[in-house]
């Protein structure tokens, strides 16, 4: 079956409810797909699921009497082996709260100050209306807080920035014009004034410097020194494997996690039996259900196959670490393997592949080019060039925006200085005024 076809409008066919379930199925993550399938196996008793261990104890809910767990056995290792407890940064904070000898009120106030915390770990808000809303003394309010500021990490519930960044800079015994700066010039910091400053201060460039180098060594976003999440931990599980052998790639599908879906013998059996014909027209139309499930997720693995193995042949020098990612759309791909484009997106989302190195989602090598006389050229060499250009540039003379996109213009590549400087920042790099350093 051919998903693409009956995707495009200028057929105008309707949508059957197998051919939309179908699609679905082709879009579906991994463990989307476990979970369309066990709610299957509790409302079809003609379809039977086998699962790994780590999928089945993922969802750990009740197990349908027709679902399998591979691996069930006592010494199975469960899902929750695998990650991290879900501890958020509120968490993190209330258990130093109340690992202390403090007042009763004290302690309600510090849970409410903690409320009031965000993922950066800063009180938001106004203390003066928080203390009279739950008619707590303000002073005590502000005890309650300093005593929260001396928590780990070091800068955590500060109310600004510059609290938060003076309280590590104390820490770490920074001197007087490094901390006043932090108090009254990071303004100043941000752009680079360095000339300002020494004059201000009566110090030299190279003085400034220093200080602002000691800043920028500062966290600015203290609670997120782990990475807490209230959402429960990503797993990836790769779809595919990808094994190299001299300059040979060779893909397979990650069969031992792949899902194993069949039809229920015992039903099947029991149709081949006298039983009453509403119950057998009730079975009939349940396998009819299964064998189209079983057909469309053999269809899905195929696809995937199918498309991933045309995507390693185009960025096969990447794969084998001997060049960069080559400028590839969808379309392209579509036509290579004969299927509509909406196809080819379906199936490279939420789709992973397992390299020797690492694991990448299948849509990541799809990236845009930029066009040259000779042809096109991938985004990433455009950003690995500039960051190499800025990487070697002189620290005190550091070059322009403008000068990086002439250099690229005499290389061929037609790109404006507005593009180069979008590159830049989006890879954290300051502009050139920010980055001169004395």
């Amino acid at each position: 079956m051919r998903l693409d076809i009956s995707l495009q409008q200028t057929q105008k066919l309707a949508m059957t409810t197998e051919l939309r379930q179908s699609i679905e199925i082709l879009q579906y993550n991994h463990f989307e797909l476990i979970d369309f399938l066990m709610k299957e196996s509790e409302e079809n008793p003609t379809i039977e699921v086998e699962v790994g261990s780590i999928e089945f104890d993922y969802y750990s809910g009740s197990k349908a009497s027709n679902y399998k767990d591979e691996s069930d056995s006592e010494e199975d290792i469960g899902f929750e082996k695998y990650v991290s407890s879900q501890e958020t940064l509120y968490d993190y904070m209330y258990e130093q709260l109340i690992s202390i000898e403090i007042e009763d009120d004290e302690r309600i106030i510090g849970e409410y100050l903690l409320g009031l915390m965000n993922e950066n770990g800063y009180i938001e808000g106004d203390l003066y209306e928080f203390s009279n809303r739950y008619e707590f003394s303000f002073m005590k309010v502000k005890k309650v807080l300093k005593i929260l500021q001396d928590f780990y990490p070091i800068g955590i519930c500060a109310t600004n920035l510059s609290e938060c960044l003076l309280k590590q800079a104390e820490d770490k015994n920074y001197d007087e014009v490094t901390k006043s700066i932090i108090i009254e010039d990071l303004v100043d910091l941000a752009e680079n004034r360095v000339e300002f400053l020494a004059n201000k201060y009566n110090k030299t460039n190279k003085d400034i410097q220093e200080s602002f180098d000691k800043i920028r060594q500062l966290n600015p976003r203290p609670g997120q020194f782990i990475n807490f999440t209230d959402n429960p931990v990503k797993f990836i599980i790769p779809d595919l494997i990808l094994e190299i052998e001299g300059d040979r790639l060779i893909l397979s599908f990650n069969e031992e996690s792949f899902p194993k879906v069949g039809q229920n013998s015992f039903y099947r059996d029991l149709l081949k039996t006298n039983i009453e014909l509403d119950a057998k027209a009730y079975l009939k139309e349940k396998f009819k259900s299964t064998n189209w499930i079983i057909k469309s997720i053999e269809q899905r693995r195929e696809t995937i196959l199918t498309v991933a193995t045309s995507i390693c042949e185009k960025q096969k020098d990447f794969l084998l670490d001997k060049g960069h990612l080559v400028p590839m759309t969808m379309k392209e791909i579509a036509n290579e393997v004969d299927v509509h484009e909406s196809t080819i997106s379906r199936t490279v989302n939420g789709k992973y592949i397992q390299t020797p190195n690492k694991i990448i989602e299948l849509k990541d090598f799809f990236k845009g080019g930029i066009e040259t006389e000779s042809g096109e050229v991938s985004i990433e060499e455009i950003k690995l060039f500039i960051r190499t250009t800025i990487e070697t540039e002189d620290k005190l003379k550091p070059i322009s925006d403008q000068d990086i996109t002439n250099q690229l213009n005499d290389l061929g590549f037609k790109i404006s200085r507005r593009t180069v400087a979008k590159y830049r920042d989006g890879m954290g790099i300051l502009s050139s005024s920010k980055r001169k350093r004395y």
